[in-house]
């Protein structure tokens, strides 16, 4: 048995989803967060009971979509071999928004499933259960999404398996103006499971359903023209009916006052989205979390630092001498200690949008941008996947679904990319200190230069996209605006325990994705580091006789040192990411970088967090089990024979920052863009595009700062 869980956005189906299912389903007090169907099992109310799976789909505010996401929905129900087919419906309202979630519901009931209607008590209001139950003609339950209230009762009916279709006692037939003289015999024959208020839907709906066959878009074409009517007419028909239906429920169900969050809520918004005060508030809230980042990540950092190198360490001297041991701590340990060290900041960051995201003021972002964003071609809803993609750019970018014009949709997708992504962080963080000392900075020394400076970085990658998306505005042809309309949830405190799962969450997926990337990455490098096509014969026997030689002339430590640097040197060179790197070099080279760092631009292609594990990996000291701290101190010191430069320097690091700031993020992030363009083509330009882009302004910043 499956149940889909329907409603408008941000009525709390995801976090029901998750209440009833234990699933971890990301949540936000903000529209447009699911935009995939997902599906769990339903815990069960007792031993026994049958087996039901749930499914948490879009949320739309109506059975016409007008964008990607609520297509998803659409076809969920109406498509008879829909993977996510449901054999029943919970319908998820708002009790803060009841009366505009009834237009959805009562479009959803007429579907002839059998339904529960439930209602989401996470907000003060007054609503009548007897009334709104005897209206919609189905069971109506109450239940507090967050804290799981009222759902023990809902478990129980789901287990039952006793749902009926819903049969109000006073249906108004939606399609009495163009139904008398349209046959729809055709239409109806080949959707036998669909109600007749659902073979209407599809009628009157703009578009043609994707999984339709050739038989019925024949039919379908054959019954609109028969209607004598557009599409919009006929979903103008539709509305003032069901709108009459809703004045009249809300008249029977519903209190007159407006719940006093909502007051609270409008208080709050007058000064958060104020034409001038809006966006500069927003800025400083971006600001100040910046400065936490550095502020009060240090410490943390500084003890992963020290355990890792401690780690490295006690391996070593645990361990027996052998090539696996120095696969174990040169490799995977120096690896993965340039991933797990910026757990903190990451975490900082995450936690501070999570709860920014679950208080509703994200919402807010997007009408605050509307004006502007149109200007450049976007409109107010790709305020959240641009936001979106300071966490990730693959659900940023699944999250443009949202947007219901093509064009803006496709300008969302194409800019979204240039988001400073959290796996981009760990190198921002690791090559910032190269560029600006780590001191504080202005009135009483209370800012942090290198918060400020990561800020800058965030800003700058969002200012270029920005500037992408207003040329290739200028650039496409020009297409009707699509209208804004967005419903406001009401302010609410964001809940420790949810924020924290939410970081928990984000925080782990970052670990295990880098950890996974970073352990192959790590043995391959170490492999192809520490192997070379003819052996290290020649060079191991050079070695020998020079620390011979010098022994015997009672050279100074410093000798010696330097020889032990030049052996290494020349294994490296000799080996085969050494091979590689010479390979790589001449197209780097004017980028300030060497070899084996054009070997670590190539490996985090895979994943951006892998380059400071790879360079850890490349770079490790002999004999030295250094953390990165003392990694990043060596390398801002240590010449390049090449250059007569240090390896990292202040003009190299700002040319590595400008680069990962421009280039496309990962393969990853590729695959989803061909996935929702549905192009190669377009994914592949985009990709080289971008690349090319960012080797010409590193090029430019190394040349203008060395």
């Amino acid at each position: 048995m499956k149940y889909a869980l329907v409603g408008n956005p941000n009525c709390g189906k995801t976090s029901l989803f998750n209440t009833l299912t234990g699933s971890r389903a990301k949540v936000a007090n903000l529209p447009g967060v699911t935009v995939d169907p997902i599906m769990a099992r339903l815990r069960a109310h007792q031993a026994g009971d049958r087996a039901v799976d749930l499914i948490d789909l879009p949320g739309t505010y109506s059975l016409h979509p007008k964008a990607p996401d609520e297509a998803v929905t659409r076809d969920a129900l109406f498509d008879p071999h829909h993977t996510y087919r449901p054999d029943g419906l919970i319908v998820v309202m708002d009790a803060a928004n009841l009366k505009r979630n009834l237009y959805l519901t009562l479009q959803v009931l007429d579907l002839g499933l059998p339904a529960v209607v439930v209602v989401n008590e996470t907000a003060p209001t007054s609503w009548s259960r007897t009334a709104l139950e005897s209206a919609l003609g189905c069971p109506v339950m109450a239940v507090h999404a967050l804290n799981g209230k009222g759902t023990k009762g809902l478990r129980k009916v789901l287990s039952s398996g006793n749902l009926q279709p819903a049969q109000p006692p006073n249906a108004t037939d939606t399609s009495k103006g163009w139904r008398s003289r349209v046959d729809l015999t055709a239409l109806e024959a080949l959707f036998p499971s669909m109600s007749p208020a659902g073979v209407d839907l599809m009628v009157t709906s703009e578009d043609t359903p994707h999984w339709m066959d050739a038989a019925s878009k024949i039919a379908l074409a054959a019954a609109r023209a028969d209607t004598g009517c557009g599409a919009a007419e006929l979903q103008l028909g539709e509305a003032g009916h069901r709108s009459r239906q809703v004045r009249e429920i809300a008249t029977l169900a519903l209190g007159q006052n407006p719940p006093a969050s909502r007051s609270i809520s409008a208080r709050i918004d007058r000064v958060l989205t104020h034409r001038v005060a809006g966006p500069l508030i927003l800025m400083g809230v971006f600001f100040l979390i910046f400065q936490a980042v550095y502020a009060w990540a240090t410490w943390p950092m500084d003890l992963i630092d020290a355990g890792m190198g401690w780690l490295m360490e006690a391996s070593r001297t645990a361990l027996p001498a052998g090539w696996w041991t120095d696969l174990l701590v040169d490799g995977l340990l120096a690896g993965l200690g340039g991933v797990v060290i910026f757990v903190p900041q990451i975490a900082l960051l995450f936690g501070a949008v999570a709860a920014l995201e679950e208080s509703g003021y994200m919402t807010r972002v997007a009408f605050m941008n509307d004006r502007w964003l149109r200007s450049l071609g976007l409109d107010g809803r790709s305020a959240i996947p641009l936001l979106g993609g300071f966490a990730c750019a693959i659900p940023a970018i699944l999250g443009a679904r949202t947007i219901p014009g093509k064009r803006e949709r496709l300008l969302t997708i194409l800019i979204t990319p240039w988001m400073t992504c959290s796996a981009r962080l760990p190198v921002y963080l690791f090559l910032i200190g190269f560029v600006v000392p780590a001191q504080p900075w202005g009135p009483g020394g209370l800012l942090n230069l290198q918060g400020l400076f990561l800020f800058g970085i965030y800003a700058a990658g969002l200012i270029a996209g920005l500037l992408l998306a207003w040329i290739l505005h200028k650039s496409f042809p020009k297409s009707a605006p699509t209208q804004f309309l967005q419903e406001w949830p009401p302010y609410r405190l964001p809940s420790l325990k949810r924020t924290l799962e939410q970081v928990w969450m984000q925080a782990r997926a970052f670990v295990e994705g880098a950890g996974k990337v970073i352990v192959l990455v790590s043995i391959i490098l170490w492999v192809l580091s520490n192997t070379a096509p003819g052996g290290f014969g020649a060079a191991d026997a050079a070695h020998q006789g020079r620390v011979a030689e010098l022994t015997t002339l009672e050279a100074s430590p410093f000798d010696l040192a330097q020889a032990e640097r030049e052996w290494q040197a020349e294994r490296m060179a000799t080996s085969w990411s050494g091979r590689l790197g010479a390979f790589i070099e001449p197209a780097i080279a004017p980028l300030g970088y060497d070899g084996r760092m054009g070997v670590a631009l190539i490996a985090s292609f895979a994943a951006r967090e892998v380059f400071v594990g790879t360079m850890a990996t490349l770079y490790a000291a002999p004999d030295s089990d250094e953390g990165i701290g003392q990694l990043k101190a060596r390398l801002g010191q240590e010449i390049n024979p090449k250059t007569g430069r240090p390896i990292l320097g202040a003009a190299t690091a700002m040319s590595l920052i400008v680069f990962y700031m421009l280039a496309m993020q990962c393969v990853s992030t590729i695959a989803i863009v061909r996935q929702e363009l549905g192009s190669w083509n377009m994914a592949a330009l985009q990709a080289l595009g971008m690349t090319l882009l960012a080797y010409l302004a590193a090029w430019l910043t190394y040349a203008a700062l060395s």
